[in-house]
């Protein structure tokens, strides 16, 4: 009998540890992944927040609207403004540098740890620390033909320049000038290059890589460089101004 009752407390305590193990387990992981899960959902909502956000800005640049104004919800994370983005357009063939259409700009970032989304030039870029995917491309149209590049130059406004916090924040978008017209020197010359300097290089440099496998002609020159043919060449410029409100 005393063999008995303790071969019983034995494999009750063998039965309970293996419970509070298996709850242990599950708990830590279940945690986990459920946090992984709803890092990942903010950050899929910032994205969609950032998509509005540009058809905001193409209804400046292409209809013509004055203003427009952006809801987002930060969930903790951080929206700011980032270091300098800029373009240049030139001749490959000239040697002024005041031959070149250049425009800086200042990229909308919001950020949730190591994970980021940038607005830049018309293109969202998301990142994760270690390198960033553009999912969604500039509103280029690169072409042998013609070729439009609406250069989307954003500022920012006096004021704060991130924000932080659970809720919501308002972007406010604003016009501030438009340049419908091309240098002649532009319009004239024989190949063009676009060349890109960002804090997002790698995703500039890809998306700038799949455009010169479009055609033969074409030519991914250098880091962030890419040189083209064209008949037709209209570079129109515009400036917007950023404000977080709300």
């Amino acid at each position: 009998m005393t063999d008995r009752a303790v071969s019983d407390v034995v494999g009750y305590v063998l039965v309970f540890s293996l419970i509070v193990a298996t709850i242990g387990i599950v708990t830590t992981v279940g945690f986990a992944t459920l946090d992984d899960r709803q890092s990942a959902e903010q950050l899929n909502n910032a994205e969609r927040a950032f998509d509005v956000f540009a058809n905001n800005a193409d209804d400046i640049y292409r209809g013509g609207a004055p203003s427009r104004a952006t809801e987002m919800r930060l969930a903790g994370g951080t929206l700011r403004y980032g270091e300098p983005t800029e373009l240049v357009v030139r001749d490959a063939d000239a040697t002024a540098e005041d031959q070149n259409l250049t425009v800086r700009y200042t990229p909308l970032v919001y950020t949730d740890g190591d994970a980021e989304i940038a607005y830049e030039g018309g293109a969202i870029i998301r990142g994760d620390g270690h390198g960033g995917a553009m999912v969604r491309e500039p509103p280029f149209r690169i072409h042998s033909e013609r070729t439009l590049l609406p250069l989307l130059g954003t500022t920012r406004a006096p004021g704060p320049t991130a924000v932080s916090r659970d809720g919501t924040v308002q972007v406010e978008t604003v016009r501030t000038s438009r340049v419908p017209t091309t240098p002649t020197d532009l319009q004239d010359a024989d190949e063009i290059e676009i060349e890109v300097d960002s804090q997002r290089q790698s995703a500039w440099n890809r998306y700038l890589e799949r455009q010169a496998d479009t055609d033969s002609e074409w030519e991914y020159v250098a880091d962030g460089v890419l040189r083209i043919e064209t008949e037709s060449l209209e570079a129109p410029q515009f400036r917007m101004r950023l404000r977080f409100a709300g």
